[in-house]
């Protein structure tokens, strides 16, 4: 029987290593004369990259203003509204660039909505609150994880209500995005694996959500492979520009699976722990990957042998047998690129396990995406602990 869904791309996409030094021409020819840069702090200081796309777009445009973001933690409405207003005051642009993390993109498309439409941040968030189309963007990572180049969210926290909520749909998918492995050279080692876990995790939660769909997977699963076979450089060889490469398609195809689809348990656990421990949003869902394959698998839950199968041919093996030799190599992946095994670093111990999990509860609905049966106030408890020190296991 066939299926029934719906399915969103709202994004042109340009991909090489090195790209980017065409990008003033690329402007030109869509018409945009005149364009506004929003890049990360850490990027504009440190990358020799940023220094030579700018010159060349100083050179190709009519006009260039460029604001600096800050990088050192995730934003909030208050930082957007700030960000916004220090814009609204420049004079108008054709085009904004977002150059930088998903933070920093994330920044970018609420921006560029935001110069089109009155008021401040918070009161777009949701979905589709936003009316009028915003500015044309451009966005650029710098680091290959969250996928914002290519989705329709813009995540900010709610500093009133200790809460991340995004402004959504209609209106927030970048116009164009580039992926150019050059932005990612210049990235710190842990911020690179970070991300890249960030994007392993949409590319598993997005295939094994309840909402997915044969197209969502279609993505997801090219995304899982390329991710899988192109992570491991990040330790074994990070100045190889053809897998850096790979991953910042991975993430993006893994974004595109995302947001057609939904998430998980490890994505919505990375919420509460990020917004009151400060855990690194990547980290803070890839911490509880590998688990969340084990969990499924030990309640009967066979669709990773489709994974598997795009990664090692195992002809003899039955569905069971090969989503288990999946979970191996998957905690086996994990530990290669050093994704921590417990959240205490983050303040998060056996003596306030309790005041954590109850965090947990307004998040059900995304664990009732999980494939198999979660429970916030029962399995939450026991999920968490596994991943504090002398924790308990499932």
């Amino acid at each position: 029987m066939s299926e029934t869904f719906k399915f969103l791309l709202q994004n042109s996409m340009c991909h090489g290593v090195g790209w980017s030094r065409g990008l003033g021409d690329f402007l030109k020819e869509n018409g945009y004369g005149r364009a506004l840069i929003l890049v990360d702090q850490g990027v504009a200081d440190h990358s020799p990259y940023f220094w030579e796309i700018e010159g060349l777009l100083k050179a190709a445009l009519t006009g260039l203003d460029v604001l600096v973001l800050r990088g050192s933690e995730e934003p909030d409405y208050d930082y957007l509204d700030q960000v916004a207003g220090q814009a609204r005051a420049l004079q108008k642009s054709d085009v904004l660039l977002g150059i930088g993390g998903g933070s920093c993109m994330d920044i970018a498309k609420a921006v560029a909505v935001l110069l089109t439409n009155p008021g401040k941040g918070i009161e777009y968030r949701g979905f589709h609150m936003v009316k009028v189309p915003g500015v044309p963007t451009v966005c650029i990572p710098t680091t290959a994880g969250t996928g914002s180049e290519v989705t329709i969210n813009a995540v900010f926290t709610d500093k009133k209500e200790m809460k991340k909520l995004g402004i959504n749909g209609r209106y927030l998918n970048a116009t164009h995005a580039v992926l150019d492995a050059e932005w990612t050279m210049s990235c710190p080692p842990a911020v690179a694996l970070s991300s890249g876990m960030d994007a392993l995790t949409h590319a598993m939660e997005s295939f094994m959500c309840k909402q997915h769909n044969g197209l969502t997977r279609v993505f997801s699963a090219a995304a899982f492979e390329l991710l899988y076979k192109s992570l491991p450089s990040l330790v074994d060889d990070p100045q190889n520009r053809d897998k850096r490469q790979d991953i910042l398609l991975g993430a993006y195809l893994a974004g595109v699976a995302l947001f057609n689809s939904g998430s998980g348990i490890s994505g919505a656990l990375s919420y509460p722990i990020g917004v009151h421990f400060k855990v690194p949003h990547g980290i803070g869902g890839a911490v509880f990957l590998a688990s969340v394959v084990e969990y499924n698998i030990k309640r009967g839950y066979t669709d990773y042998a489709e994974l598997l199968d795009r990664i090692e041919c195992n002809p003899g093996m039955s569905l069971a047998e090969k989503s288990k030799y999946f979970a191996e190599l998957f905690r086996a992946l994990s530990d290669k690129l050093g994704v921590p095994k417990y959240l205490d670093q983050w303040g998060i111990t056996r003596a306030n396990l309790k005041e954590v999990a109850r965090l947990l509860i307004p998040f059900q609905g995304a664990f009732n995406q999980n494939p198999v049966e979660f429970s916030a106030t029962e399995d939450g408890p026991k999920f968490l602990a596994r991943h504090v020190k002398e924790g308990t296991s499932l």
